[in-house]
């Protein structure tokens, strides 16, 4: 006697044994222990009944199905997704259908109880944090995950993403020509510009490298024809944060201008990677529901080991420091009228940048 309860794989095998094996609809329905005309019905290609009732439900079986996966291999790579990161997830997956209610508070808990391989990885989030130095252990954690747990997505979807920053006005000490008292300090004319520039690179694993974010704050950077002079000089992306940005607005939009835009797989299926430092403003729940809508994975550094494992930190900011604290000096002998202003900024910076952002710099980091 069939039994009642059966699954989507039984079905599946029963309609293979009719269709490709050449058993009869009785024989394979006994075989697979299904009902005779469940089997026939699906068959004639008539939906089952999961099928049926699956409009009424938020998410389609490819949805879910995604879900789960993005999920667990965030949680293989050391970061598993909050409740609420995957809550804010699936409402962005619903607002980007056109349906604005956002899921329950009990969603959540019966989605789990019906996919039970993740009910046990809730509370495993960023494994990371149990390292807290740059040790063996953390090393090692490290480089086994990135040998287990993303080797399947493409070098050229893996990008290494590193925030850093400029105090704009202070050049590397230089020899200059003064008396022969060697305790007698002699000072060079520096910039009086205090600004701090923030720019975030990123690099892909072939060494290709991207436009950077420029992050600029001041009010004259709100006009555009500021921001078009910039571009004149160096095409990038700039980020002028309005009065009130968080670290997580300017994270986001840098996210979605420049990140995405010149990261997009030839192959639409494809995954992405990004591996970078786990700052709080790269944790949102926001900045996490654009990865899964963009099918994009990341993995984040141990803490406190950047300096040991970011290839940005390791040779390719160093050398593009390096240069653009010497082209800095060259401004240094403007007149006091011609302050190292944002523009020359940009200038001295992108000189340094063709001298250390080098894809042999790159790869050799």
């Amino acid at each position: 006697m069939p039994h009642v309860s059966y699954t989507e794989d039984e079905v599946t095998e029963a309609m293979l044994d009719v269709t490709d094996n050449g058993l009869s609809q009785n024989k394979s329905a006994q075989k697979r222990e299904i009902p005779r005309s469940t089997l026939g019905d699906r068959l004639r290609g008539l939906p089952s009944r999961s099928e049926v009732t699956q409009p009424a439900q938020l998410l389609s079986k490819p949805e879910k199905s995604r879900l789960v996966t993005w999920i667990l291999r965030q949680e293989a790579l050391g970061y598993a997704p909050s409740r609420s990161q995957v809550r804010a997830t699936v409402n962005a997956l619903l607002r980007q259908q056109g349906r604005e209610k956002p899921v329950g508070v009990h969603w959540l808990a019966r989605f789990m109880k019906r996919h039970p391989s993740i009910k046990t990885k809730i509370g495993k989030r960023q494994e990371a944090s149990r390292f807290n130095c740059f040790t063996p252990t953390a090393v090692n954690w490290y480089f086994d995950i990135r040998e287990r747990e993303y080797g399947w997505i493409k070098p050229e979807n893996t990008v290494n993403v590193d925030e850093g920053g400029i105090m704009a006005g202070f050049g590397l000490d230089s020899l200059v020509v003064g008396s022969n008292n060697p305790r007698k300090k002699a000072f060079l004319k520096g910039s009086q510009s205090r600004t701090w520039t923030s720019f975030l690179e990123a690099v892909t694993a072939t060494g290709r490298l991207l436009k950077p974010g420029i992050i600029f704050k001041g009010k004259e950077l709100q006009q555009q024809w500021f921001i078009d002079e910039l571009k004149e000089m160096a095409d990038w992306y700039y980020i002028t944060p309005d009065n009130g940005w968080t670290d997580n607005h300017i994270a986001i939009e840098w996210l979605r201008e420049v990140y995405l835009p010149q990261t997009q797989p030839e192959d639409e299926s494809d995954a992405r990677l990004i591996i970078l430092d786990g700052h709080r403003s790269h944790v949102s729940d926001e900045w996490m529901a654009t990865y899964f809508l963009n099918h994009v994975y990341c993995c984040y550094l141990p803490a406190h080991c950047s300096h040991g494992l970011q290839p940005l930190d390791n040779g390719v900011f160093n050398a593009s420091k390096a240069a653009y604290r010497k082209e800095l000096q060259k401004l240094a002998t403007l007149p006091d009228s011609a302050p190292v202003d944002k523009v020359n900024f940009i200038k001295a910076y992108a000189k340094a940048r063709e001298v250390g952002m080098t894809k042999k710099n790159i790869l050799s980091g």
